[in-house]
């Protein structure tokens, strides 16, 4: 085989010629953070943020001020990489995933280690457990909530949990419910629970249970919904909470999480948890993190203080899901000729096209009654209800009962 001759000098442009390429090729695939900022140069490595702490009001607790939120996480990869970031604080729920959450919590912390993790889980939305689904009361009898509490603790593979919630409350009258008052007290004095508190999703009952919180000496934290739509009056309200000593816990701060063609460009979800994150009342935020880019992105804004540019993007943000997300003022329920529900119709939806989470949209959905889903919308010939922000309401009850019916 005949062999090509070539000089030093050419040997070397060469050699020179396609290095470069193959470093600019590897520079493309290999050295750019997946969160870079504009104007960053590509080639420059990203620092993982560095984790603060708050102390959560009266139970003393230090807990990362990004929480990790577990309703639609799958992977445990996730969890480890949030326990290297310094999260220290996983809120779950005897009902995320049909108990599949707890149970991935739980593996990963019997792997990791229990002592130096905060868990916080739910008691299941009470009025499910009624034989009759309509009468939305809590008077369970003990034994069914002990028989909870054991399977919640057998699947996290542990004898306590950190918080105990009492999950969306319904009416303030919960909160001094005889029945209710004396379990938790019981988990307690056992320490299978070291704090309790309750959790706050329904807007129109909002105002009510937080100001009856603040009264009461008796629960050690609030998880509510939080975020930069939030009434001022609402805001008001958990202000009020923490100055009772009681720990805050936002939830709910991504605004849906749409990934929206106009925001497309810009961090609108990163800017929703600086909002939420600035609020001097606010302990910790508990964003849902299914992967591993929302778990960077959320743990970025960290210490990070909203900029005129953050308000623009949730400016922007807002106005490209107002056609869909729904704030949950109710406002529109009054003037429902069928009397559904719409709220949490348009919560399946926001599952379902925000967090990307069929699953649940479908059960949010499904524990629906039939005079409470979109059935009756049907054969609605003249609607009457009407959204102040402008959503389509008949059509997007249509569009939920094809999808989750």
């Amino acid at each position: 085989m005949a062999m090509r001759r070539i000089n030093r000098r050419k040997f070397f442009t060469e050699c020179s010629v396609k290095l470069s390429g193959a470093s600019l090729l590897l520079s493309q695939y290999c050295a750019q953070p997946a969160f870079a900022s504009q104007g960053e140069p590509p080639h420059t490595r990203q620092k993982e943020p560095t984790m603060e702490y708050c102390t959560l009001g009266k139970t003393g607790l230090k807990v990362s001020v990004v929480s990790h939120g577990l309703a639609q996480l799958k992977e445990p990869a996730v969890i480890f990489k949030a326990l290297d970031l310094g999260i220290n604080f996983f809120d779950t729920a005897h009902v995320y995933r049909n108990g599949n959450s707890e149970i991935l919590l739980g593996k990963v912390l019997k792997e990791y280690g229990r002592k130096k993790v905060f868990i916080a889980t739910k008691l299941p939305p009470l009025f499910q457990l009624q034989k009759n689904p309509m009468e939305k009361d809590p008077l369970l009898e003990r034994k069914t909530m002990d028989e909870i509490m054991e399977k919640s603790l057998k699947r996290l593979q542990t004898d306590y949990v950190d918080v105990l919630f009492v999950h969306d409350v319904l009416d303030k009258k919960w909160l001094t419910n005889e029945t209710i008052l004396s379990f938790l007290e019981k988990l307690k004095k056992e320490g299978q629970a070291r704090f309790v508190g309750v959790s706050l999703h329904d807007r129109r009952i909002f105002i009510d249970v937080a100001d009856q919180l603040a009264k009461l000496a008796f629960y050690d934290v609030l998880l509510a919904w939080l975020n930069f739509l939030s009434p001022p009056e609402e805001v008001e309200a958990l202000r009020e909470v923490r100055k009772k000593d009681i720990g805050v816990i936002a939830m709910k701060t991504q605004v849906g999480g749409y990934d929206d063609e106009p925001t497309a460009s810009l961090s609108p979800h990163q800017a929703t948890l600086k909002w939420a994150l600035n609020q001097d009342f606010v302990d910790c935020a508990v964003p849902g993190m299914k992967n591993m880019e929302e778990l960077i992105e959320n743990v970025g804004a960290v210490g990070k203080k909203m900029s005129w540019s953050d308000r623009k993007t949730l400016h922007t943000y807002y106005n490209s899901i107002k056609h869909k997300y729904c704030t949950m003022c109710a406002q529109c329920l009054p003037g429902c000729g069928n009397a559904i529900d719409i709220l949490n119709i348009n919560r399946a939806l926001m599952y379902y096209e925000g967090y990307r989470d069929l699953e649940q949209a479908r059960q949010t959905y499904r524990q629906l009654t039939n005079r409470e889903n979109a059935y009756s919308c049907i054969n609605c010939s003249s609607p009457t209800c009407q959204c102040v922000n402008g959503i389509q309401i008949a059509k997007r009850m249509h569009y939920a009962h094809s999808l989750f019916a």
